[in-house]
């Protein structure tokens, strides 16, 4: 059924000017609730004539945007183009428009009604600049939402150069808020995949002024397009970079924690899993391992065949979850979150059950989403409530 906004636009009982307006004061997607559990979504464009509009999703296969075939249907008598979906009533997701003029060729934007919120530009350049919409019963990020009006001030920027990797790389630092003298010891997280307007350190701070984390460093650490993939699927190389150069260097520079227990390394994706790769092998550098959609299900003997080629193929245990059951228990807390939409959730809930049957502190969350950093950006706050929570019991005394 069409949207009940639509329909007046239709008859002509509202304008076009009306309903420009009304979408630029109320936001789009435009959401009908048909019942208990389920909405229609109506997504709304102006794209000019001879021009075809599709949406495409954070969820699906395909770590992604995955496109909805169906386009956008005219509104006659109008500019506008519209597509109803019926979606569960729970998701939070990214997503964007493609047009298509005469010659074929597509142009992806955001939704011209609903912008980009702050904190949209990522690290792999596919995800960046996305619209969001959150359903009427999306689980609220609350601290994502606090960070995005009271955004941390410019961080520190500075390049650090690896003799390992043989390269350089941007970092950037920011302090919690207050003063800190150089005899301080403040805990800290590393969040691999870092940029300079990363939320991290906007939601540390939402967080450390209500009262509900210790004051904590957050040191974003920058990968050269090139080489991510490689550094980011458990690289030996990368991973001692990170405690052989990259921890002195912050340790002579700022007033940080060298109690392991103090410091959390951190990551989406593949940076989630370089994350607990890292971690379980260096746990006496890292004593904290946040790990959002961590791309666990990576083996690198693991290839797809077509045909006959699939008859060859062998599936090893991957290699996270390899190295997990093989290893002795380390002291590592884990905070680990996936979406229940997105095809790696097997894989996070095969090494959560690793995890438990091992005995290790752990936390684990599914969202209603998929691979979507509209996700990650806000439940980033639940894993430093599990990390360095300001009221808890010395875990020393645990």
């Amino acid at each position: 059924m069409a949207d009940p906004l639509v329909e007046k636009l239709a008859t002509g009982e509202w304008s076009p000017e009306r309903f420009r307006r009304h979408l630029g004061e109320t936001g789009a997607p435009l959401v009908e609730r048909v019942s208990a559990d389920e909405v229609e979504v109506t997504f709304v464009d102006e794209p000019g004539d001879d021009t075809t509009v599709t949406v495409s999703v954070v969820i699906g296969p395909r770590i992604a945007f995955n496109p909805i075939d169906t386009e956008f249907a005219p509104v006659a008598g109008t500019p506008f183009r519209v597509l109803t979906l019926r979606m569960r009533s729970d998701l939070r997701f990214s997503y964007v428009f493609t047009r298509r003029g005469p010659t074929g060729e597509g142009e992806r934007v955001p939704d011209p009604f609903n912008p980009p919120p702050r904190f949209s530009e990522c690290s792999v350049e596919r995800f960046s600049g996305a619209s969001v919409a959150a359903l009427p019963d999306a689980v609220p990020l609350p601290w994502l939402d606090r960070a995005e009006a009271r955004p941390t001030p410019a961080v520190e920027a500075a390049v650090l150069a690896s003799e390992l990797l043989g390269d350089e790389r941007r970092i950037w630092v920011s302090m919690p808020p207050g003063e800190f003298s150089e005899d301080s010891a403040l805990p800290f997280v590393i969040h691999l995949d870092g940029t300079p307007d990363h939320s991290a350190p906007s939601v540390r701070d939402a967080l450390v002024r209500a009262g509900l984390v210790r004051p904590c460093a957050v040191v974003l650490v920058g990968q050269p397009a090139p080489q991510r993939d490689k550094e980011l699927l458990c690289n030996p190389t990368f991973s001692r970079m990170l405690v052989q150069e990259l921890l002195p260097w912050l340790h002579h520079r700022y007033p940080l924690s060298r109690d392991p227990r103090d410091v959390a390394l951190a990551g989406e994706s593949f940076g989630g899993l370089c994350a607990g790769w890292t971690a379980l092998h260096h746990p006496t550098t890292f004593g904290n391992a946040i790990l959002q959609s961590p791309s666990c299900g990576y083996h690198p003997d693991l290839t797809w065949g077509t045909g006959s080629g699939e008859l060859l193929r062998r599936t090893p245990i991957p290699t996270l979850i390899a190295d997990f059951l093989a290893a002795e228990t380390a002291p590592l807390r884990i905070f680990h979150d996936v979406g229940e939409l997105e095809s790696s959730n097997t894989h996070s809930r095969w090494l959560d059950h690793v995890l438990t049957g091992k005995g290790y502190d752990t936390l684990y969350k599914e969202f209603a989403g998929g691979h979507d950093y509209a996700w990650w950006r806000g439940i980033f706050a639940d894993a430093l409530l599990w990390c360095f929570p300001l009221r808890s019991t010395d875990r020393s005394q645990a």
